[in-house]
């Protein structure tokens, strides 16, 4: 909208009236323009819609809205400044159905409750952890458990297995089997969604020996026995760490990583070089292009009569894609493949290929074929990354052509040492509200880190990466993978070293969804929109702001059993009600909150800055005038339940105990899946994981109950 001080004659002046014709011509035309690279954000529009809903939506609510959506562009074709905004409606009804149609695709049975008993199956994948062994099982008979409510495949644990099975092998073993967690509290990274997509219905572990069936008659996966061959070599030869972060490169494989490497790798703003992606895809394609197009101009013959560059970018097609297969094609792997896969299609067709047309191409073909990678962050985050580098060297390319013209050696190290800051900076920024909501972390050093270890990466180890197929295909491996060992030794010192400084890493509190979503937009918005328009898109960034200093901090939280409970100290740290057990649950808690874990509850006694009182009956938290009792003892209802505000326990709460907010026992923790509640506002805030996840297939039937309710 544009309104102006104009002269009305001798009358004097007067504010004209807005011109909203003239804004929606720009505004239309622009999209017009820009419609190839906002179909994929239409599509992810929709898709998001599909996962935030509180229900499952029936098929007909996807399929009518494509019908309509359709239709609308039918009607609008002669009247173009309409149809492109009718088209972006029809791509977020494509984006809603495909994210429905893959979810009844994937759909299976869910374990809803513990199972001991014999498990058969066919082992799909096998990986080695730093203690263990994690396998998964298809095609499988449970005892003690229906064919129709099988899940399609469980992941086991085995440990201290004396053979580890091979993809392919039918093994039958006595194992104790679980629900999938859900999130560890309301908002939270959803583990069940994750592995529902995968087909995996129940996790545990093995407890007893490993019995293969030779009866059976397996249907091996030649690439996960490929991938396992490939793995067992690599660590004959390379040891520790640096032999699991090489299977990673080799096969996509990252579970044998220590927690503290990847602790090092994320700290240092490393992490990225883990995740097969843009510059691994991108060094096999320049490896294999500069490499085969160099032997064939070696040979004169060929070199004059042949065009030996098309011959190379077809080798190097060849090989990207057979790379992707072998690393596991994951979001970031297929989405660099597709970008890069493209780029050779166009040297082979003497055409030049345009860039954000192809992260757009990359997305849709993503977004249509997993649309459940959207709400993850390997999605958000690869995309995020490369539609702002994009962005920033099509701003630059003028500057940056002038000053590398005509530049010696001296400045083109420079030069390469200066695109891998730009390049750093950028992706940081571009990634950094993506990282605070995932992963409640911060890596500000993260440039002095990548400018030692990008030149690594990109002249020792990917190198030795390539040549390590034909080495084993050839038995030369003995000296390929011991160089591979060695870079990546040098790469753990670089992560190590850096992670190790001061303010290296800041753990922060998770922004809301709403200030993820506010900051994805104004980004897109930057990155896509033309001329000054563009820069509406830093609008975003006070909203992520104030997204993050308004995020809610509840002061109890409570997990799924009610064995665990954390209690807030007055300068923000977490006490917890127990230390032996849900380690795991209690890492998360303080990541999300960005908390120092604080005194445990005693006994006898008080803890939490004085707001927590204890004594062998139970628990009190004391905060702005409301109370919460923690039950340990049946003894304590009698005064709790009528003299607080709200209860929580593990135990099984009478019916008379009726607190002004609810007595959470046993099976109402059970149904609610964990609580976060927030005492600052004038009444109780009580959040729960049931809410939050909401009636949809990744929720085990109890809880699907209880969200109705």
């Amino acid at each position: 909208m544009r309104a102006s001080l104009r002269r009305l004659g001798p009358g004097g002046w007067g504010i004209t009236r807005p011109d909203w014709a003239g804004l929606a011509d720009a505004l239309a035309g622009g999209v017009r323009r820009r419609l190839v690279l906002l179909v994929p954000c239409g599509l992810g529009a929709g898709i998001g819609v599909y996962f935030a809903l509180p229900s499952e939506p029936p098929l007909a609510a996807g399929l009518g809205a494509l019908v309509l959506s359709a239709l609308l562009v039918l009607l609008l074709l002669r009247r173009p400044r309409a149809l492109c905004f009718a088209a972006l409606l029809l791509a977020v009804a494509v984006g809603f159905l495909a994210a429905e149609l893959r979810t009844r695709a994937v759909a299976a049975p869910l374990l809803d409750r513990e199972l001991r008993g014999l498990v058969t199956g066919t082992v799909k994948t096998v990986d080695l952890l730093p203690h263990g062994v994690r396998i998964v099982l298809a095609d499988l008979t449970l005892e003690g458990l229906a064919p129709e409510a099988t899940p399609a495949a469980v992941r086991l644990r085995l440990l201290g297995a004396e053979a580890v099975p091979a993809a392919g092998d039918r093994i039958r073993v006595r194992a104790t089997l679980a629900p999938v967690d859900g999130p560890a509290y309301p908002g939270g990274f959803d583990f069940r969604r994750q592995l529902f997509f995968q087909g995996i219905g129940g996790t545990g572990f093995a407890m007893g020996r490993v019995e293969r069936l030779n009866e059976a008659d397996p249907t091996p996966s030649r690439l996960a026995r490929l991938q396992d061959g490939i793995a067992t070599r690599v660590r004959a030869q390379v040891e520790g760490d640096a032999g699991a972060i090489a299977v990673a490169f080799l096969t996509g494989e990252r579970a044998g990583i220590s927690d503290q490497a990847n602790e090092a790798m994320r700290d240092s703003g490393l992490a990225h070089l883990l995740s097969i992606s843009g510059i691994h895809i991108s060094l096999v394609a320049i490896l294999l292009l500069g490499g085969i197009r160099l032997a064939l101009a070696l040979i004169e013959p060929v070199a004059l009569r042949w065009p030996i560059k098309k011959w190379a970018a077809g080798i190097a097609l060849l090989g990207i894609v057979g790379y992707t297969i072998l690393v596991g094609a994951s979001v970031p792997t297929v989405r660099s493949c597709v970008m890069t896969g493209v780029v050779l299609l166009a040297v082979m067709a003497d055409r030049v290929a345009i860039s954000m047309r192809l992260v757009a191409l990359a997305a849709t073909v993503v977004l249509l074929v997993v649309p459940e990678a959207l709400p993850g962050p390997s999605f958000q985050m690869s995309f995020a990354a490369v539609i702002a580098l994009i962005a920033a060297y099509e701003a630059l390319r003028p500057y940056l052509a002038g000053w590398r013209a005509d530049a010696g050696p001296a400045r083109r190290v420079l030069f390469y040492l200066g695109s891998i800051v730009l390049t750093t900076l950028v992706a940081t920024v571009a990634t950094t509200p993506f990282a605070i909501f995932h992963f409640q972390r911060f890596a500000p050093l993260a440039v002095a880190a990548n400018l030692m270890a990008i030149p690594l990466t990109s002249l020792w180890i990917m190198p030795c990466v390539l040549l390590a197929y034909p080495a084993m295909l050839f038995g030369l491996d003995g000296w390929v993978l011991p160089l591979l060992g060695w870079g990546i030794e040098a790469m753990l010192w670089v992560a190590n070293t850096v992670a190790a400084w001061p303010l290296a890493a800041f753990s922060v509190p998770a922004i809301p969804a709403w200030g993820l979503v506010a900051g994805a937009v104004g980004g897109l918005w930057l990155c896509l929109a033309g001329g000054r328009m563009r820069l509406l898109g830093l609008l975003a960034l006070p909203l992520v702001l104030v997204a993050a200093l308004t995020a809610p901090s509840p002061q109890i939280l409570v997990d799924g059993t009610g064995r665990l409970a954390a209690a807030r100290a007055p300068e923000g740290g977490l006490s917890f009600s127990t230390r032996r057990s849900e380690r795991f649950i209690r890492e998360i808690w303080l990541r999300a909150e960005a908390a120092a874990e604080d005194a445990p509850w005693p006994q006898q006694g008080t803890a939490a800055g004085d707001r927590l009182a204890c004594d062998p009956r139970g628990c009190l938290y004391r905060f702005g005038g409301r109370t919460v009792a923690f039950v340990r003892s049946g003894e304590a209802f009698d005064d709790d339940c009528a003299g607080t505000d709200l209860v929580v326990t593990d135990l099984v709460a009478p019916r008379w105990c009726r607190p002004r907010f609810g007595a959470w026992d046993r099976f109402a923790l059970r149904r609610a899946g964990g609580l976060a509640v927030d005492l600052s506002g004038p009444e109780p805030e009580i959040a729960t994981v049931t809410e939050a996840v909401g009636d949809r297939p990744w929720a085990p039937a109890p809880f699907r109950a209880a969200a109705r309710e």
